[in-house]
């Protein structure tokens, strides 16, 4: 693994070899825009671009990857787990704010961002007809559609899971089209002026684009909606590895078969696997604890895009490296861990555009590593101008 300077080694693969030579190995797009959010309101680009450079080379590429950060702006705002299942519209993409979701139209460069007609605003919390009493701020999760002409949005603190028109070309673009509530399980908190009762936590559709499926960290459940009859069809109580302990699920992943949900629950995290084949009567099968080999606080979770395996996203501690748990998706069992770099502290990823390397922020060090898909591990580090990197997406 190497690491490459903001605007240092990593420019000699172009300046000096020039264009790289472009390989098709992992099909799809060879050049990625990897736009990351920084603390603040500043907002990175990474390129990266596949190559097929020769071993040893002694220069950025030798790996089949040349990876440099292209740009660095203060955006005037602060976002944070974009939506990366689906793609969506190509130069629109979308990320949760406080009390608002936002539309951003870039594709390779942070520059058009600062132009008020490459955002599209739509206020989550307080629009017209929202209920009174409820809380006026909190975190948004959107997920786009596989068709890319709506998404959807769980708006945690007012308990709400919404349809966002997010087609460009519509009379009702970045305008709230459905509205859900998500119904109050037995073990709901008690809600205040500035949380929710059930709190929606994520949100993540099924390939075929039937269903969403979220998880409720205050209501100890995960929710199931049929996007057809905007019904929701099934709500899952988590069971509790220690009856004292509450399961707190808060981040939810699916591939239309399973879904992957990221618990708080205590000591140090769990990871419940849930069948969702039959949607209207989900049923849990798994968790899996450190004794499985999870890692120290589980983030998030993507599935690789050969169907094959899942990549669980470990914070770790201040005292435990991070790490990412591959998920053997035939046997259900953690079957490697990819170590991260020192102090990395990840919190989310995306794969490249030809789906050959993962790419995951480290929060603690002010880079993001690059995963080789066939490697399983770590197979470059680039350094930001910036600090506390969180959000990832590739575009």
């Amino acid at each position: 693994m190497k690491q490459l300077t903001a605007f240092g080694l990593g420019t000699l693969v172009f300046s000096m070899l020039g264009a790289p030579v472009l390989s098709a190995s992992q099909g799809g797009d060879p050049v990625s825009n990897i736009f990351v959010s920084l603390s603040g309101n500043n907002m990175s680009v990474v390129r990266c671009v596949v190559t097929d450079a020769g071993e040893n080379s002694g220069l950025p590429g030798d790996d089949g990857l040349a990876c440099q950060e292209t740009d660095n702006q203060d955006v005037g705002f602060s976002t944070s787990w974009p939506a990366n299942q689906y793609k969506g519209e190509d130069k629109w993409w979308w990320t949760g704010l406080s009390g608002e979701v936002i539309g951003l139209r870039a594709s390779n460069s942070v520059r058009p961002l600062l132009q008020d007609k490459n955002r599209k605003v739509v206020d989550t919390y307080t629009y017209a007809g929202v209920p009174p009493g409820l809380p006026t701020s909190g975190s948004n999760f959107i997920g786009v559609s596989p068709h890319g002409k709506t998404a959807w949005n769980s708006a945690r603190e007012v308990d709400e899971i919404q349809e966002i028109d997010i087609d460009p070309k519509s009379d009702t673009f970045g305008q709230i089209l459905t509205h859900i509530s998500v119904p109050l399980s037995s073990d709901a908190g008690a809600g205040s002026e500035t949380r929710g009762k059930m709190r929606p936590c994520d949100m993540s559709i099924t390939p075929d684009g039937k269903y969403l499926w979220e998880p409720d960290i205050g209501g100890e459940t995960v929710t199931g909606v049929d996007i057809t009859t905007k019904q929701v069809i099934a709500q899952l109580t988590l069971p509790r590895e220690d009856p004292a302990n509450r399961v707190i699920p808060f981040m939810l992943t699916t591939n239309g078969n399973i879904a992957l949900v990221e618990n708080f629950e205590a000591p140090f995290g769990t990871e419940s696997i849930i069948d969702i084949s039959d949607p209207a009567n989900p049923v849990h099968i798994k968790k899996l604890t450190q004794a499985d080999g999870l890692g120290i606080t589980p983030e998030t979770s993507e599935f690789t895009p050969d169907g094959k395996y899942a990549y669980i996203i470990a914070n770790g501690s201040p005292t435990i490296p991070g790490e990412i748990n591959v998920l053997d998706l035939n046997t259900l069992q953690i079957t490697k861990s990819i170590a991260l770099p020192a102090g990395c502290r990840p919190h989310t990823g995306d794969f490249t555009n030809d789906n050959g390397y993962f790419v995951v922020n480290c929060s603690g060090t002010g880079t993001v590593a690059i995963i080789s898909n066939e490697l399983q591990e770590v197979v470059e580090e680039v350094a930001l101008s910036g600090t506390s990197p969180r959000g990832v997406i590739t575009r």
